[in-house]
């Protein structure tokens, strides 16, 4: 359960100790999870993978990280890489680290834009990129101001951590109280709280993190308008996702489309921002064929 039958690895990635899981053989397959250091409701992890992991490792060569300060990976080492483009740097040193690829990048959310920019500025360690629910990533404003701002629960708290899971869902039955859980294990450490501090009370989020953000954002937006991703693309996005509207996902296929003619969108039926965990069968289903195929040259 939440990949507890495997044994975590480590390893050094610029000076920062790095939680990850592997199993499988075949073509790498790399889950990068959503979520930012300092966010108080989230608890992301690599172990939100668990209704995949092990299905597509029966397949493929799977590979799942903890992102820069988050889940049980070390905080960043300066405050100046509290940034989406530091958590970039750091999966793809890892990977480089790794010495597998090419891989077959997939990112959720946050994630979502990690793997689009691994895709775009390190090409060579890139297969293929799917990006799953990403308001990060796609052109557009998404919604998880207008979505959250009633929350009533305290930060770092269990009451918070689902309200905000089942905000973000289309059904709530992937919201079980073990996974909710284990992602208080993760709100409770103490670095996420130095992490928080730093983001809100000292103002890292608004003065660094977000301006930072949409400059990034509008960089990548020109690499995609010019160059354009050299490898496949797979966009999976909830059709019920209240964060990411699928007008996003729509705008962001569009846009990757006019360059990469191997572009593909699928779309969830009730199926909200976690739409990999909701519609986890058939989600698993569409990766493996996917990734196959490009493994295929289809």
């Amino acid at each position: 359960m939440f990949l507890q039958e495997y044994e975590p690895q480590w390893a050094e990635v610029d000076g920062v100790r790095t939680r990850y899981f592997e199993a499988g053989d075949g073509p790498r397959l790399v889950f990068i999870h959503g979520g930012q250091v300092g966010d108080h409701a989230g608890g992301e992890s690599a172990q939100d993978w668990d209704l995949n992991f092990s299905e597509l490792a029966k397949r493929f060569r799977v590979i799942a990280i903890d992102r820069l300060g988050q889940g049980y990976t070390d905080l960043p080492l300066r405050d100046e890489d509290y940034t989406m483009a530091a958590s970039v740097r750091h999966v793809a040193t890892f990977l480089t680290q790794l010495g597998l690829g090419p891989y077959h990048l997939v990112g959720h959310s946050r994630g979502g834009y990690v793997s689009s920019r691994i895709a775009l500025d390190y090409p060579w360690l890139t297969a293929s990129c799917i990006v799953i629910d990403s308001a990060s990533a796609a052109p557009g404003e998404g919604r998880n101001d207008v979505v959250f701002a009633c929350n009533p629960h305290a930060p770092h708290t269990l009451e918070s951590s689902r309200y905000v899971y089942e905000h973000y869902s289309y059904s709530t039955k992937n919201v079980t109280d073990a996974w909710l859980a284990m992602k208080q294990a993760i709100n409770d450490l103490p670095k996420n709280h130095v992490a928080t501090h730093k983001m809100l009370e000292e103002g890292q989020l608004a003065s660094r993190f977000l301006p930072r953000l949409v400059d990034d954002r509008d960089d990548m937006y020109r690499k995609i308008e010019g160059d354009g991703f050299r490898r496949p693309v797979l966009l999976i996005w909830g059709y019920n996702d209240p964060t990411a509207p699928i007008s996003m996902g729509l705008r962001y296929y569009h846009m990757i489309a006019q360059e990469q003619p191997r572009t593909s969108l699928h779309i969830f039926n009730q199926a909200g921002h976690f739409s990999f965990r909701e519609r986890a069968e058939e989600f698993n289903r569409v990766v493996s064929e996917f990734v196959l195929g490009v493994a295929h040259g289809e």
